[in-house]
């Protein structure tokens, strides 16, 4: 009897059978982000994933994490916003309760495509979503269609635990040590059904300053948020001022993890009144070289750059513009925007060449790590 081979293709539709979600590496598109949800902020969206034009991922987990009034859930809202206008339908779980149909309506966001959905535990909000994800999972694979679809969670930090509610209502005053184990739990669960449906999994999360000999701002529940996702982005903020009036918050983004981009801080600005513009930031990079755009006046019909000057001349424009006309799409055209996303490339980007580092600096900067 002639001997029969195993090979590679053999091995590949045993495993097939085994795992529905498998294939050969040069066919598999699992993984992959076929598209990305604007932030609502350019600069946003090259500190998260490289590029100008892209935002989060759609079918990762992305942790924003920061101490109250930081613009948590204002970053929340704006992406529940562009993510509708781009077909998505939204489940929003609130364990704050501080969302309501007004607030979502004031951001543009068209609340027929939101279903919102007030929690309080962790094992209520691993049900709901482990049931919903194996509802979808099941009819992916008899072939039927399936809605496009965001999840947030507004926010991990708040919910409680089942233990902790009981604990309460008998006048315990024992520690809950569950709470971390169960988060980790859920997603340890969702991760994989939540990357075969392409489902975006945005969460917010409470910050606490440890009690180390440097104190540093990590985010909590335990190692389960920081491990699953593939942003961890921290926030702090400082005041945006009018004169002597607040006005608003400047928000400095540092991303803790990312996959997409380099790890680099921004800021963007949160108006109280005007909400976030999605050109600030840019500004850095308003030169005549970079993109065409520079300080300075028109002059007998001629461009004259002018760093004292008030306003901005642009290549593409026959104006000087005014600084409060400055962070429009006027200025900041699909042209420029290109322009810019060229020279952010080794800023921001993982893939962008970069020169090799000395091997004499890249041990002195290993001896001063250490």
């Amino acid at each position: 009897m002639a001997k029969k081979d195993f090979t590679f293709d053999d091995l590949n539709n045993e495993l097939s059978n085994l795992n529905p979600l498998g294939s050969v590496m040069n066919q598999s598109n699992f993984s992959e982000v076929t598209e990305w949800i604007h932030t609502g902020n350019y600069h946003l969206n090259a500190c998260v994933s490289g590029s100008l034009f892209g935002g989060w991922p759609n079918n990762r987990s992305c942790s924003i994490a920061g101490p109250s009034g930081t613009g948590k859930t204002f970053l929340m809202l704006n992406s529940v916003r562009e993510a509708i206008n781009m077909g998505y339908s939204v489940i929003y779980y609130d364990s704050e309760a501080a969302v309501d149909k007004e607030q979502m309506e004031k951001f543009g966001i068209d609340t027929t495509k939101v279903n919102y959905q007030p929690m309080n535990t962790v094992q209520d909000f691993r049900t709901s979503v482990t049931t919903i994800t194996q509802k979808m999972q099941e009819v992916k694979r008899r072939g039927g269609d399936i809605p496009k679809i965001m999840i947030v969670l507004d926010s991990a930090g708040n919910l409680a635990t089942q233990k902790e509610i009981d604990d309460a209502a008998s006048g315990s005053e024992k520690a809950d040590m569950t709470r971390s184990k169960i988060l980790k739990s859920i997603f340890r669960i969702i991760m994989t059904p939540l990357a075969d449906l392409k489902i975006p999994f945005l969460f917010t999360n409470h910050t606490y300053q440890t009690q180390d000999f440097i104190s540093r701002q990590i985010a909590g529940g335990g190692t389960g948020p920081q491990y699953a996702a593939s942003i961890v982005l921290m926030l702090n903020k400082a005041q945006l001022k009018d004169g002597a009036d607040k006005v608003g918050i400047i928000v400095t983004a540092k991303p803790d993890k990312n996959r997409f981009a380099k790890p680099t801080p921004i800021k963007f600005h949160l108006n109280f009144s005007e909400g976030m513009n999605p050109y600030v930031g840019l500004e850095q990079y308003a030169t005549w070289d970079i993109c065409g755009i520079t300080k300075g006046s028109i002059e007998k019909g001629k461009k004259v750059p002018k760093a004292s000057a008030r306003g901005w001349i642009c290549e593409h424009l026959d104006e000087a513009v005014p600084n409060k006309d400055f962070f429009t799409a006027k200025v900041f055209t699909q042209e420029v925007l290109e322009r810019i996303e060229k020279h952010i490339q080794p800023i921001f980007n993982y893939n962008s060449e970069s020169s090799s580092m000395d091997i004499e600096e890249m041990l002195n900067e290993t001896e001063n790590a250490e």
